[in-house]
């Protein structure tokens, strides 16, 4: 075999280092590529998915996972995105068509969804499940770190009449419930004994209305020296619907306001269909009365068309939009702010009621109806 010569080495060498220089050259172009073209969520998801030694979680997990951290750093606490199944409840849950078993879950410091709260006399009290449970599944739906109150909440709902299963924690022992879900009441009415109306509302989802409108219509049929409308343990919902039912007390005029984005704004005006303008009118609240029910409260209020009685609101003033996402994924988020029309905000703070007169849940009697009535009577 011939020595390769001295003149063949030189451009054997000067071939090696040309092709150094111009794969380090389409390495770095490459790379600046890649980098213009992806965002670094998905150069950290693409290392983790070729590099990571263990179990790596699938692309949907993935993307959930960098969504929610997202929203942990979006000072929005009412910011959530819902995965499906509960994100497929969420239509039907707004038109108050799904049922209920009476629970209310929270998040503990360990990060843990626990009962919060079990409404007294509901099928899952009835079941035995109790505040302090953990809860690991809804309906076989695992409840892990990535359950959000919102989600965990839709998934309790369903059709009426059929069973939640749920699978709790309860100081070390794993136990099983499956309390039957039943019809979520909007509003409930009657004429007190002395003959004041009574209604009391419990949400604002889109049924509400009509089934208000019935209500106020059988009320007034009866000639009532004063109505009593109760938002007590109201947890809110839709705006539009809160415009709808106030504008049967008021007349004419600014109901409340919405602050948007860049502080753009939307007056929320009585529509000009009331019902029931000039009877005497209080409105119960208290610690449990939110959002769209807060409103309403203050409204009556501030423009003096009734009187406020109960304890401090909870002190919600944002407003939420829900819009769908890829895959059915749902997100809720916050878009604004209501104020009264006076422009006042009670985020945070509460809406005070000119009346105090908190109900004792201890007592066979409710305090703040009482003094509804006695309020009415020294009236006359």
């Amino acid at each position: 075999m011939k020595n390769l010569s001295r003149e063949s080495l030189k451009q054997a060498g000067y071939f090696v280092l040309i092709s150094v220089i111009w794969l380090v050259i389409g390495w770095t172009l490459r790379s600046q590529l890649i980098s213009r073209q992806t965002t670094l969520e998905d150069q950290v998801r693409q290392i983790i998915q070729r590099d990571f030694p263990g179990e790596v979680p699938s692309e949907e997990e993935l993307s959930f996972a960098a969504v929610q951290g997202m929203l942990g750093i979006v000072d929005d606490p009412f910011a959530v995105v819902i995965p499906p199944p509960s994100s497929l409840k969420f239509a039907a849950d707004m038109a108050g068509e799904t049922g209920v078993i009476g629970l209310v879950p929270n998040i503990n410091e360990a990060g843990q969804m626990y009962i919060e709260t079990v409404v007294e006399g509901s099928t899952a009290d009835n079941a035995g499940v109790r505040v302090g449970d953990i809860l690991l599944s809804i309906d076989g739906i695992p409840v892990n770190a990535a359950t959000t109150v919102t989600g965990s909440a839709l998934l309790f709902r369903g059709p009426v009449g059929e069973p939640a299963h749920l699978v709790i924690e309860r100081d070390g022992e794993i136990l099983n419930f499956a309390p039957v879900r039943v019809e979520r009441v909007a509003l409930e009415w009657e004429i007190l004994d002395n003959g004041v109306g009574y209604i009391a509302q419990y949400t604002f989802t889109t049924n509400v209305p009509e089934l208000f409108e019935e209500a106020l219509t059988a009320v007034l049929a009866t000639n009532p020296p004063a109505i009593i409308w109760d938002v007590r343990f109201n947890g809110g919902g839709s705006m539009t619907v809160a415009q709808d039912v106030l504008s049967h007390f008021i007349e004419e005029g600014a109901l409340f306001e919405v602050t948007l984005k860049d502080d753009e704004t939307r007056l929320f005006s009585a529509t000009g269909e009331a019902m029931a303008p000039t009877v005497p009118l209080y409105v119960l609240v208290n610690e449990f009365t939110y959002s769209a029910a807060e409103t309403v409260a203050a409204t009556i209020q501030e423009t003096g068309r009734g009187t406020t009685i109960g304890s401090t609101t909870f002190g919600k003033g944002t407003i939420q939009n829900t819009v769908p996402l890829k895959d059915d994924y749902l997100f809720e988020y916050t878009i604004g702010y209501w104020h009264t029309p006076n422009g006042v905000s009670y985020q945070g703070i509460g809406f005070e009621p000119a009346i105090s007169a908190p109900d004792d849940p201890e007592t066979a009697v409710d305090e703040t109806i009482d003094a509804a009535l006695a309020q009415i009577f020294s009236e006359k």
